[in-house]
């Protein structure tokens, strides 16, 4: 793990995010995975969120001093909060170095009002879309953000060269892709609840993860499924609001045996399927897939990967076409059912795909490479204070 020199400081470091675990997601996994590594490199680490789901008010977590805040409003997915946004100016006045998770309504406009004491490191881990009035609220907050920030940090060039709001800023960009703990051992109590384990048994599995919404392009992936080979069955888990669009797409088209909902599954139950599946499948289609956190976690163990060519997306760069698995058209179920069968009737091009992906995860998205580039960032500003 990285730590600091002795040249170089102790620095109070304050996280802005909208939630921190167990409260999860993809932006919540990386301000963990970012804080804690802080905190291990030696720096004194807090985090400013709000609280949901059975999280504590507030506390310690791996020595990551953690302030949540009640969630007095939820309008377009951005929670409100008066008690958050004095935390945010009183946390943030007296940090050396404030580490801000972007889009963030609240957390953009604390920026904007920052005097020049802390540095500012902005995590640009995607571009507002489809967000309506708040959208059309964040804009000019954003760009006095961005105007405020010392570094921008992208999780790859591909998003940051395509991102309109970041152009007049790149000489302020830092790309540090985000980076996963590495497979832990098997456990005993891996394993997949008895039902869904009952109707996968003996059959390969094309498994997909993500939330239930639009971007995430799971319509195209179920109209893909009738046409995969033989036993093949698809794999969804995850929860959120199309659910039951998705439930009738797949009853209309009578594919009940071969699309599986899974819902939400348990950390021990997921790492049993990542163990058991043939491929893992990201069908998103839109920039709202900035980066795919969960292709890194298939990577990691070791899983070929077909994915979708998002036009200014990580995706395709994180997913390398050739490497690590199959990239293909946006939106195209025959393109995705040409790259599963491919996998799916070749053993040795599954085994070439998934050294691949392996081999790419180690070098490019462990926690640690992660957490080390993204010290040097800190180090670098630091040393300018």
């Amino acid at each position: 793990m990285f730590s600091l020199s002795g040249l170089e400081k102790m620095a109070k470091v304050v996280h802005w995010g909208k939630y921190y675990p167990p409260d999860m997601g993809g932006i919540e996994s990386v301000t963990s995975s970012v804080a804690r590594g802080a905190q291990a490199a030696g720096h004194s680490v807090s985090v400013v969120c709000f609280r949901k789901g059975e999280a504590p008010d507030d506390g310690a977590s791996d020595g990551v001093r953690v302030l949540r805040a009640p969630i007095q409003m939820l309008k377009a997915s951005q929670p409100m909060g008066l008690r958050y946004f004095r935390w945010l100016l009183e946390e943030g006045r007296g940090a050396d170095l404030i580490h801000l998770h972007a889009p963030n309504l609240l957390a953009s406009l604390a920026a904007a009002m920052l005097g020049r004491g802390p540095r500012l490191v902005i995590h640009w881990h995607s571009d507002i879309v489809d967000k309506g009035l708040i959208g059309k609220l964040v804009k000019p907050l954003e760009g006095a953000m961005l105007r405020r920030a010392d570094r921008i940090v992208c999780t790859s060039e591909a998003y940051a060269k395509a991102s309109l709001p970041l152009a007049p800023y790149t000489d302020k960009i830092s790309v540090v892709p985000i980076g996963v703990a590495d497979v832990a051992p098997p456990r005993s109590e891996d394993l997949i609840p008895e039902e869904l384990a009952r109707r996968i048994r003996g059959r390969r599995i094309i498994l997909a993860i993500g939330r239930l919404v639009p971007y995430k392009g799971f319509p195209v992936l179920i109209d893909a499924a009738p046409h995969f080979q033989g036993d093949a069955v698809v794999v969804i888990v995850g929860t959120g609001p199309r659910k039951a669009e998705l439930e009738a797409q797949i009853n209309q088209g009578g594919l009940a045996d071969k699309v599986i909902l899974a819902g939400r599954q348990e950390d021990s139950a997921l790492r049993a399927l990542f163990r058991q599946a043939a491929l893992f499948c990201l069908p998103s289609v839109e920039r709202s897939e900035a980066f795919g956190v969960v292709l890194i976690e298939a990577m990691s163990h070791g899983l070929p990967i077909v994915a979708t060519q998002i036009p200014g997306s990580g995706v395709s760069w994180v997913n390398a076409h050739g490497e690590s698995g199959i990239n293909v058209p946006v939106a195209d179920p025959r393109a995705l059912v040409e790259a599963c069968n491919e996998l799916l009737a070749s053993g040795e091009l599954r085994e070439k795909f998934a050294r691949g992906a392996r081999l790419r995860f180690e070098t490019e998205f462990t926690e640690q490479v992660s957490t080390e580039r993204m010290m040097k960032v800190y180090s670098g500003l630091l040393a300018g204070s």
